[in-house]
């Protein structure tokens, strides 16, 4: 009785797992085939797209020409602001890094377009700082931001940004907006 028991036991064993190296098996499979899947779309040398494609950027370069050109914008607000995620360390998503947010309202004909643009306030002025750049930008000293309100300024478009700065400086990429990635803010 107790062999023909332990039989039973060592069967259902047996059988429950091969069911789960069955089930094992086939979930490595399916993930491996999905992995080689992207991994190959994300190396292939040419990604075309369906004919009706040439059609949306034939659409978004119409959209371009039709656009206005702006290459200017005024200072409409110099507000203290700290803001999380910018500091470094180990608890840089709890603490707050002080800074400057530049409101500048660009000149775009039916909506409300401001860019702002946040800035550390730095340690000490060494003249490379980024919130030395947005002064200069906006033609005023680091120690007399508020005048820059009522100033104008020069942007550029960047892909989908607009970027604070002149085209061609030494600086080419300018001082980003990062509107897309913004983070948590507090006005101080």
């Amino acid at each position: 009785m107790e062999l023909d028991l332990l039989l039973w036991l060592l069967g259902a064993f047996f059988l429950a797992a091969a069911v789960f190296g069955v089930g094992l098996l086939a979930v490595t499979a399916w993930t491996a085939t999905r992995v080689a899947e992207r991994l190959f779309a994300a190396v292939a040398p040419v990604r075309t797209g369906p004919p009706a494609s040439i059609r949306e950027v034939e659409a978004r370069l119409g959209a371009l020409v039709a656009a206005p050109h702006v290459d200017s914008g005024v200072v409409r607000a110099v507000v203290p602001e700290s803001r999380r995620g910018r500091a470094s360390g180990r608890l840089h998503r709890l603490r707050r890094t002080p800074g400057v947010r530049f409101d500048v309202v660009l000149p775009l004909e039916g909506r409300d377009a401001t860019l702002p643009v946040w800035t550390p306030v730095p340690t000490r002025l060494t003249g490379r700082t980024e919130f030395e750049r947005v002064a200069a930008a906006c033609g005023v000293a680091p120690e007399r931001i508020s005048d820059a309100v009522g100033e104008e300024v020069s942007v550029r478009r960047v892909g989908d940004d607009w970027v604070l700065g002149a085209a061609g400086a030494a600086d080419t990429a300018g001082v980003e907006t990062r509107r897309a990635r913004s983070v948590e803010t507090d006005r101080i």
